[in-house]
């Protein structure tokens, strides 16, 4: 059976239970949780990179959304830096990465966000992608976070 869309670790964590595959909290959420690999403190101001250990494969019509857990944002002002993550289908696997998740959480609130490993510090949704009629691309991806660059 060929694999439609899901989750896996990337080879440099495979057998480390530190690393947990995102789930569905209830049977009726949209969303799947990512987990913290480790424990840490951001402090008001301050960000940090997480590297979760995850990859993730879907059709080439569909993305991946990553935002912020709502408790997260609203009680605590803890966000993603770039709002919305999307994750390309190309970017599983490609030729320069093995295509490795990284969350960039901001505090922008006035206390220090405390994680403890395994607790939940964002969301994702699988989602179709439309393309236009006269769809052209540029290139082909080779590499992680802004691979295809920046103009």
């Amino acid at each position: 059976m060929d694999k439609i869309r899901g989750f896996e670790l990337v080879s440099r964590v495979e057998g480390n239970s530190d690393y947990k595959l995102p789930v569905r909290g209830t049977k009726n959420a949209a969303a799947y949780d990512f987990f913290s690999p480790i424990s840490f403190i951001i402090k008001p101001g301050e960000k940090i990179s997480i590297q979760t250990g995850i990859k993730s494969y879907f059709q080439a019509d569909e993305g991946l959304y990553i935002i912020t857990r709502s408790g997260n944002g609203a009680k605590r002002r803890v966000t993603l830096a770039n709002n919305v993550g999307l994750v390309d289908a190309d970017y599983y696997n490609n030729s320069g990465n093995e295509g490795e998740i990284i969350l960039v959480l901001v505090n922008d609130g006035n206390l220090d966000f405390a994680v403890e490993k395994g607790d939940r510090i964002a969301q994702c949704w699988f989602q179709k992608v439309l393309f236009a009629d006269d769809d052209k691309t540029i290139g082909t991806r080779s590499g992680g976070l802004g691979s295809t660059g920046m103009k």
